[in-house]
């Protein structure tokens, strides 16, 4: 029983946001951000891991109804990790789906993909490939893409708090490989650091934002609250 025990190894991450964007957006005002990954289990460097990704897409504020979730987008992963000297690398299943809220007569967006994962705290790069199937109609459905590459970079010009820099980059094939989807953002502004996360406050942008899924937000400038820890 101790030896079982001690392979529970339940080390973990979050992370939350809010962004309010400077204009309405055709139909987003907001978006609001929740997720975490959980290390459930090690066997020396290797181990078992699970984890989410939940963003709620708000739309116009009417009358004395603000903040109106109007979209939500989840993000399901499970999979294997291995700990490096300065990073972990992941093997995942990857479940996202998009959701219409309290609308019954719409059908949902669902895909699914294996995701390998190279994440730092200020430097992720992922590669995702999708499953479609014209047999099995369940693997993906609403999306085209076929392969994609995902970058995260944050930097910082102190140690401790101070002044930072974050860009997002996301690069998706076509099923096909004859087209290209893509988003870029930019976020400047404050960080609060210390050993256990960060809480930041920046002004974020993103000057292309053409991924063919209805939460492009491309040429909005947008207020956003961050926090991550462990």
């Amino acid at each position: 029983m101790l030896l079982m025990v001690g392979f529970v190894y339940m080390k973990h991450e979050a992370w939350a946001s809010f962004s309010k964007f400077s204009y309405r957006y055709k139909d987003k005002s907001a978006v609001a951000n929740i997720g975490g990954l959980d290390k459930l289990f090690k066997w020396g460097e290797f181990g078992i891991v699970l984890g989410g990704d939940f963003y709620v897409w708000l739309g116009y504020d009417v009358g004395p109804i603000q903040l109106d979730p109007i979209y939500a987008d989840y993000y399901v992963w499970f999979g294997g990790f291995r700990e490096l000297k300065y990073a972990t690398l992941y093997l995942l299943l990857e479940h996202p789906c998009f959701h219409y809220i309290d609308r019954l007569d719409t059908l949902p967006l669902y895909w699914n993909a294996f995701r390998l994962l190279y994440r730092r705290r200020d430097f992720a790069v992922s590669v995702g490939q999708y499953l479609h199937s014209d047999r099995f109609k369940f693997l993906a459905m609403g999306t085209d893409w076929g392969t994609d590459l995902q970058i995260f970079r944050r930097f910082r010009f102190k140690k401790a708090s101070g002044p930072f820099a974050e860009t997002n980059v996301f690069l998706a094939l076509s099923r096909n490989y004859r087209k290209l989807y893509a988003r870029w953002e930019l976020l400047v502004g404050w960080e609060f650091r210390n050993e256990n996360g960060d809480l930041t406050v920046g002004l974020g942008y993103r000057p292309y934002d053409r991924t063919g899924i209805v939460r492009d937000v491309e040429g909005v400038l947008y207020l956003k609250l961050q926090m991550r820890g462990h």
